[in-house]
């Protein structure tokens, strides 16, 4: 039988006492990326808000006293971190967790369930084989596998029954998977309350293509539908929120002053009406400008124009590969062409575009790598980054390199950001790797003709000091071989 349900659509329950939640993005020595299943260091410093914890930040303020800490915005260290939470007191911390700083992110948050609190986890090292984590971890209490959702809520709750994806520990103390069905098939709407973005430092955050430095993090889907056997987010399955619950959202920003966003949708445009209508409203509103994620194939002429009158400026393009074969390898869906089309249509449209690159996948060699640096100049993107290709939890590229032995399954660390452990190829080993991908970043961004076309192209002083200051940072991590 269905649950009643607010005015707003929100479904009732019985409500348990309110706890006193800490949304936590714990310490780190070095400045890490934890979030939507894809944990890794920044590669410029760059730093957007916790996805995971800004959707959460709704849905528990809903019926907690909730509390956000981000020591990594905040640049605490362990003691001052401990110290914080220590004054707020919290009886529940919410972290996040992350393959790049798993030892770390263990350490501390034992010390805090030492301390006498609950302690709930959620992040990519826990996303395959939770039961395995959590008998290893007794600090763990439970560990949530999605934050589009209520689960949480309902567990914190007391709920046990209609978890939708959890890993808990049951009365006898030993972890249980709940999960309902293949995360792959969930489609369809999902709703959450509005994400609570005024919890949140109003410094610390710094990101590459934001034209003014106070910006918002925001997610108008879930997923993604796409196959591509190295990334996590195709496993999740694809959902979206009605557009009136992001455009509240959105609204909320806009009257606290916020201009510019990052929609970080991992391909915006899927479902392309649902995009138009998006894109119509926040052209109606006329006052934001904003950054996102698409693919080669999604990035028509007539979504590229809705966008830009919408005041997307920066488009994100998955390039991942100049070779037609790795891309068809796994599984990409489009080639080199269709690449070049829609880069050629998005600069046409006035946008500036940044193309991303997987390197490093087994089949890399030193002769692929200058391909792909040919192409990212063929194309004259305005902005590359460079992954490196690494095993992520859940994923069938993982499950391919456990079947064949190139991969570990008792290591847990790993980094596409390329400044701990990542993969070897069948060619090169991990020192000759980021040699040459530092060696790519320089040769592409220290070119006369890319510096003066960037300042050339820039809107303001802000964005001038952004550029600068991100520029600085990339290029003091590529300097030398190692």
């Amino acid at each position: 039988m269905p649950r009643p349900e607010d005015p707003r659509g929100f479904p009732k329950r019985n409500r348990s006492p309110a706890l006193r939640v800490l949304l936590l993005n714990p310490p780190s020595h070095s400045v890490v990326v934890r979030d939507y299943l894809c944990s890794k260091t920044s590669k410029s410093g760059y730093l957007f808000h916790p996805i995971d914890l800004v959707l959460l930040s709704g849905s528990l303020a809903s019926e907690h006293d909730v509390h956000v800490l981000d020591a990594v915005a905040e640049d605490l260290d362990a003691d001052q971190a401990h110290a914080r939470i220590e004054a707020l007191a919290p009886e529940v911390v919410v972290s996040l967790v992350g393959s790049v700083s798993w030892p770390e992110d263990r350490a501390f948050l034992a010390e805090q369930a030492r301390r006498g609190r609950r302690v709930v986890a959620t992040g990519d090292v826990l996303h395959e084989a939770s039961e395995e984590r959590l008998r290893e971890e007794p600090w763990i209490e439970a560990a949530p596998h999605a934050f589009a959702n209520d689960d949480l809520l309902r567990y914190l709750g007391g709920e046990r029954e209609e978890l939708e994806d959890m890993t808990l520990r049951d009365a006898q103390g030993t972890p249980r998977h709940l999960r309902v069905g293949a995360r792959h098939k969930r489609r369809g709407e999902y709703r959450v309350p509005r994400p609570r973005h005024e919890l949140f430092p109003t410094h610390g955050y710094r990101f590459p293509f934001a034209r003014s430095q106070r910006f918002a993090t925001l997610l108008t889907d879930f997923g993604c539908p796409y196959p591509c056997t190295f990334c996590v987010i195709g496993t999740l399955g694809y959902r979206t929120r009605p557009v009136a619950d992001v455009l509240e959202e959105i609204d909320h920003l806009r009257a606290a002053g916020t201009r510019e966003l990052f929609v970080m949708d991992q391909t915006f445009g899927v479902q392309r009406e649902r995009a138009l209508e998006l894109c119509a409203a926040l052209e109606q509103r006329g006052d934001l400008s904003w950054t996102t994620f698409t693919r080669p194939d999604t990035a028509t002429d007539e979504l590229l124009g809705a966008m830009r009158r919408a005041g997307c400026h920066t488009l994100i393009l998955g390039i991942e590969s100049a070779d037609d074969a790795l891309l068809a390898r796994y599984k990409k869906g489009y080639d080199t062409n269709v690449t070049r089309a829609a880069v050629g249509r998005a600069q046409a449209a006035g946008m500036a575009v940044v193309g991303t690159f997987v390197i490093g996948l087994p089949e890399e060699s030193e002769a692929s790598l200058e391909a792909s640096l040919a192409f990212a100049l063929e194309l004259e993107l305005d902005f590359l980054s460079l992954n490196m290709a690494v095993p992520r939890f859940g994923t069938p590229f993982r499950a391919e390199l456990l079947g064949l032995g190139l991969v570990d399954p008792t290591e847990l660390v790993m980094d596409q950001g390329g400044a701990s452990a990542f993969l070897p190829t069948r060619t090169l080993d991990r020192d000759a790797m980021l040699a040459l991908k530092r060696k790519l970043v320089r040769r592409f961004y220290l070119r006369p003709s890319w510096i003066l076309r960037r300042l050339r192209r820039v809107s303001s002083w802000s964005e001038l000091a952004n550029h600068a200051s991100q520029g600085w940072a990339l290029l003091r991590a590529n300097l030398g071989p190692r």
